[in-house]
């Protein structure tokens, strides 16, 4: 009877709990393989120069340490940058803006601190009405550049249409306060925007009065 019971309150397997085909082994066991895996390395790194073998460890080093990127580390060359740059914005112009998306995607993450990168794809994401994923790449884009204007304008039309009137007037205040000789087009727009925001704060103060 007992054992009956035992059997109803074991819980039936997971749909999750499946084998990853990991299999055990001794200490010895591990030693040697990985003695045969440095061996298969030697014979296939073993004609590298040793001064190419100390630049490489030190450029994996360099992007642990957050000094360089994924580009550097693969070896993307500025010039590739600039012409996948130039396709994906090329697309984005076009109105085709799922194939920008992909290419400005993997942009930002191979030059993550390229603040261009994360302005671009804030547009992306705003034509798309993909407001959240768009306040965060402009603020990325606005961290790494604070004199952004494009991406400060930008950020600021989302608070505005969405009725965060304080956030909106402080990009877009800034946005036109960098542009002192008024050539800066997106500047320009921050300008229309902020007699906008006005226009509706004193539409606000009548309400309430």
């Amino acid at each position: 009877m007992v054992e009956k019971k035992d059997k109803k309150l074991q819980k039936p397997p997971r749909k999750w709990d499946f084998s990853v085909g990991l299999t055990k082994m001794t200490s010895e066991e591990a030693d040697a393989l990985l003695a045969r895996f440095f061996e298969r390395f030697e014979k296939k790194f073993g004609d590298v120069p040793e001064a190419e073998i100390e630049r490489g460890a030190k450029k994996i080093q360099n992007y642990l340490n957050g000094k360089i990127g994924w580009a550097e580390l693969f070896n993307f060359t500025p010039e590739m940058l600039f012409q996948m740059a130039e396709f994906g914005f090329t697309q984005f112009q076009a109105g085709r803006y799922s194939d920008a998306e992909r290419v400005f995607k993997v942009l930002t993450v191979l030059d993550w601190n390229n603040a261009y990168y994360h302005s671009v794809m804030g547009s992306i994401l705003q034509r798309q009405k993909r407001y959240g994923e768009a306040i965060a790449e402009y603020s990325q884009a606005i961290d790494l550049d604070p004199n952004d204007i494009a991406s400060l304008t930008n950020r600021g039309e989302i608070f505005l249409h969405h009725g965060l009137m304080e956030d909106a007037e402080s990009d877009l205040m800034k946005a036109a306060k960098l542009d002192p000789e008024e050539n800066d087009r997106f500047a320009g727009r921050a300008r229309i925007l902020i007699e906008q925001l006005s226009h509706q704060k004193g539409t606000s103060g009548k309400k309430d009065s």
